[in-house]
């Protein structure tokens, strides 16, 4: 009998509907809040074991590789049933906001870094310090990177395990380099010296406008504050009760790409052709892209032109400007299986497990230091390119670990606001006029969450 349920006891409609329910009580508020039910347990013991809930928000892709993590779980723990549902896209975070108001989560749910102070606040993940501390051998806290150990802790324990790890670098399209005669990105290069190198590919047209830039870039802010802390910034005090964004050395960073942009580095908004990657294209020499985009660079260019891909630059300063985030798996605190959740986190968690989510498929870096080398030959197989991604995991050691707040949605919400039409020229102001403004915007919103 196969006791793996991809859709098990509970449905994706039967989820979604949960949602819609939980977000009905909240809406209503103090008025129907003695009409709201007793929480739903998390897993069910059904007869001769448990059934605990497991939902991830990876994609039909992965659905497959989780199958199998499972089974091999559940053939080593008979009397544990896992109940998986995926759920992709926006319904996933609307779900999962709306059942923890409710206390109806999953037992085991995915995480993101960045989400885990989130929950943890709101009191709907477990606090699984006690329980590495006790399981300690098994868990093995050193083979996981130490940034994201630190973005998985609140107020200074642990709240979930992880899964993978993300960080950016650049990649290159070997033939424009040749086509130009520049010699390609160093492991030691810098900011400054990509400039340097992207100008040589800049064009414009007989009016002045762009038609070329040196680099495909994004202003995800998780990403910029590696960049902001490369060149000695801080964007909250280390309690994070405060948003201190508007310093010196963060308008300097902020500066340094805004005039690159205005010298043709990367292109202002809606600048570059619609509906075109323009990497990919072959329209650009570089691309600011993740860890997580090698297999998917492999298939969209195909064979159009050889690539490569370096490190993150340093600061002109010559620090670190990596910062990283990661997928992790959390313990909802309404679950009546503990030691059965926390048994499967720590299956899902392995050396062995992480192989074959995320080394073998190559998706971004592993969670767990003992799974890289895998991930490295996986990467090398074929002689496919770029040869050099090893770099990802390389420079994951130096990485930053830039806190990621309880208020952390809402923050990301005033960066699309404001900070992120200044790095694109959307508005003319500079960091001198938008900092200020985003930093009192913040400080409005952790006053207000902690009312």
């Amino acid at each position: 009998m196969n006791r793996y349920r991809n859709s098990g006891g509970v449905s994706r409609r039967s989820f979604l509907q949960l949602s819609a329910a939980t977000g009905f009580f909240v809406g209503a508020g103090a008025l129907l809040s003695s009409c709201v039910p007793a929480a739903a347990p998390g897993g069910q013991a059904g007869a001769g074991g448990v059934t605990l809930r497991f939902v991830t928000n990876h994609g039909e892709s992965d659905v497959p590789l989780f199958k199998q993590v499972i089974e091999t779980f559940m053939q080593a723990n008979p009397e544990i049933t896992i109940d998986h549902l995926d759920v992709a896209g926006n319904e996933f975070y609307d779900t999962i906001n709306a059942q923890g108001v409710a206390q109806q989560l999953p037992d085991v749910w995915y995480t993101r870094t960045f989400d885990i102070p989130v929950y943890a606040s709101k009191g709907w993940t477990t606090n699984l310090q006690a329980l590495v501390d006790r399981d300690s051998a098994e868990v093995r806290v050193d083979d996981f990177w130490p940034a994201q150990v630190a973005q998985m802790r609140w107020n200074n324990e642990l709240y979930a395990l992880p899964y993978d790890f993300s960080n950016v670098g650049i990649y290159y399209n070997k033939k424009m380099f040749d086509e130009v005669g520049m010699a390609y990105p160093s492991e030691t290069w810098t900011w400054p010296d990509l400039v340097e190198i992207a100008l040589n590919f800049v064009q414009k047209d007989s009016s002045g406008q762009f038609t070329r830039w040196g680099l495909q870039f994004f202003n995800w802010n998780w990403v910029f504050h590696g960049l902001l802390m490369g060149w000695g910034g801080k964007i909250f005090t280390d309690d994070l009760s405060e948003c201190i964004i508007d310093s010196p050395e963060n308008r300097e960073c902020f500066d340094f790409f805004i005039a690159a942009r205005q010298q043709g580095l990367y292109p202002a908004a809606g600048a570059a052709p619609a509906g075109v990657d323009p990497f990919a294209s072959g329209l650009l020499p570089m691309a600011f892209q993740g860890s997580w985009a090698t297999t998917s660079m492999r298939s969209n260019i195909g064979d159009k032109f050889d690539f490569d891909c370096a490190p993150m630059p340093l600061s002109p300063a010559g620090k670190s400007c990596i910062n990283a985030a990661g997928g992790a798996w959390g313990i909802a605190t309404n679950t009546q299986n503990l030691e059965a959740a926390w048994k499967f986190v720590k299956f899902l968690t392995s050396t062995e497990s992480t192989n074959t989510l995320i080394s073998e498929p190559l998706r971004s870096i592993p969670g767990r230091k003992s799974s890289v080398p895998l991930w490295n030959e996986t990467a090398a197989q074929g002689g496919l390119p770029p040869a050099s991604v090893q770099v990802f995991p390389a420079q994951m050691d130096g990485a930053n670990a830039a806190p990621f707040p309880p208020y952390w949605q809402d923050y990301s919400n005033a960066w699309n606001n404001l900070i992120a039409p200044m790095l694109d020229g959307v508005v003319t102001d500079g960091p001198d006029i938008v900092l200020p403004m985003f930093q009192q915007e913040v400080n409005r919103l952790i006053a207000q969450s902690n009312v």
